[in-house]
């Protein structure tokens, strides 16, 4: 009698290679070829958008020199993914939570991973705050605030503090004092057991309990603009003495400051190990015109020699119901223009979506917080609250923009509402992430990073080009998305 054998989750699978690429490599790419086989000391590839990085970290592998133990660091479990199929067997991919699980296993033996959802972690939190129904939204923030506490090494109260603003977090019923306490001893908490492992344990833990990594001759990382301090800091004590680090990343990239992402790891990298830097810097991806473009914000950009001239072109809102079309990107530097958008996209009759499930649960979670039983009382809550705490962050001399942002968004979903139940029913259908080529897909710049669209519209005034490096960046990022057209909507 035919069987199946039965499945092991416990044996690894065979991961199929893909075939090493047969192709013409550019005199930049060759550089860093020569580099891993031969140079000396440490390297940063300045690796522009759309300029074949993850070929170019490909093809390297195949030059470290034979008999070296090599570690690849993926940012992302997709690309570790990728990354191995296409990787020798010489070289290990692994990503720094995988990492630091693998160190944290050999001195915590039996230590066990728990779901990422919050089984060790809400843990702690609800024993200092209950499991009442009225205790989610404060149970929630501080959940935030200690995952962004642990990328972010942070170990005092002013650590704390400045997360919280930093990141709009809402402490909710909860005095600011009390609120930070409460995160602290969580942390605690959760670093005494060591019995259970997060996500974020992960690369937390073998920075706050000292524990020693398995050593690597070459180490590689790749999105280092993307890594917070507890990341960096497993890949860079991944390296032998003696050994090398070539680190692969974009600085004018780095907009996950937000996600607990040091806003300048690419340089902080370059600093610690004294590294030179490479260039990756020809667009495969964007058109003449609009490489010109972003050579404003970044002048190191080229475009590929059979580059086709493209689209730039500056338009009206006016203009945007006519020109656009399922498969183009709507692009916004915040959420509020896009569900204005959307909504009047879905009025036309033209199918739209906004990428964004976390932005519309912080909308949720405000109306839920509000306690209002009608839209009208609603905004007049939102009103208050918002002024109250704006006062606040400028008197701190923080930014108040986000926290406003909210409230803008919350106007425009209001409007034309006859109950909270509508609007929240308007949430719903309004934040469903889906990736669709036949809607027009509207998102922030954050959201859209790593993707790209044959057209994109870019809504130039919710942008501050010029202003800041992040906003420099922001703009950058949203520009090189297109590859044929691009439009800005002023």
């Amino acid at each position: 009698m035919a069987y199946n054998k039965a499945y092991k989750p416990w044996v690894k699978p065979v991961i199929a290679k893909e075939p090493r690429q047969n192709r013409q490599w550019s005199t930049l790419q060759m550089d860093i070829f020569k580099d891993i086989a031969s140079g000396e000391g440490h390297t940063q590839v300045d690796a522009y958008a759309g300029t074949g990085k993850t070929s170019t970290i490909v093809e390297g592998f195949y030059h470290i020199p034979a008999g070296t133990k090599s570690l690849m660091c993926a940012f992302a479990s997709s690309i570790q993914k990728e990354l191995e199929r296409r990787a020798p067997d010489s070289v290990t991919v692994l990503t720094t939570h995988a990492l630091g699980f693998r160190a944290s296993k050999k001195v915590f033996s039996q230590v066990k991973k728990v779901d990422d959802k919050g089984e060790k972690l809400f843990g702690f939190i609800k024993a200092e705050r209950g499991d009442e129904p009225e205790t989610y939204e404060v149970r929630d923030s501080i959940a935030k605030a200690v995952a962004l506490g642990k990328a972010n090494l942070a170990e005092t109260y002013a650590d704390i503090d400045l997360i919280v603003d930093r990141h709009d977090i809402d402490t909710s019923s909860d005095s600011r004092e009390a609120f930070i306490t409460t995160v602290l001893k969580v942390m605690d908490g959760c670093k005494r057991d060591t019995a259970r492992m997060d996500f974020d344990d992960m690369v937390w833990f073998p920075n706050v309990h000292n524990i020693p990594l398995e050593k690597y001759g070459h180490v590689l990382i790749d999105e280092s603009q993307d890594f917070n301090p507890a990341q960096i800091n497993l890949a860079l004590n991944s390296c032998a003495d003696g050994g090398r680090i070539t680190s692969v990343g974009d600085e004018r990239q780095s907009i996950y400051a937000f996600r607990g992402a040091d806003s300048s790891a690419v340089q902080n990298i370059v600093t610690r190990l004294n590294a030179k830097r490479l260039p990756l810097s020809v667009t495969y991806r964007c058109a003449k015109s609009i490489v010109t473009l972003a050579q404003t914000i970044v002048p190191g950009l080229t475009a590929a020699p059979n580059a086709e001239e493209g689209l730039v072109s500056e338009i009206s809102e006016s203009k945007i119901e006519e020109l656009v079309a399922p498969g183009d990107f709507i692009l916004s530097r915040t959420n509020a223009p896009l569900l204005k958008w959307c909504l009047a996209l879905l009025k036309a009759g033209m199918p739209a979506n906004i990428k964004g499930r976390d932005m519309g649960k912080s909308l949720y979670a405000m109306i839920k917080k509000s306690k209002m039983k009608s839209v009208d009382s609603f905004l007049e809550w939102l009103s208050e609250y918002t002024a109250l705490e704006c006062e606040r962050m400028v008197k701190a001399k923080r930014d108040p923009a986000v926290l406003q942002d909210k409230e803008e968004c919350l106007r425009i979903i209001c409007e034309g509402a006859k109950t909270l139940d509508e609007v929240n029913d308007n949430l719903d259908r309004l934040f469903k992430d889906v990736a669709d080529e036949n809607k027009i897909i509207l998102s922030t710049t954050h959201r859209a990073k790593g993707l790209e669209r044959n057209r994109c519209f870019v809504l130039m005034n919710t942008y501050k080009p010029g202003k800041n490096i992040e906003e420099d960046n922001l703009a950058y990022v949203a520009w090189t998305r297109a590859k044929r057209a691009l439009y800005l909507v002023r």
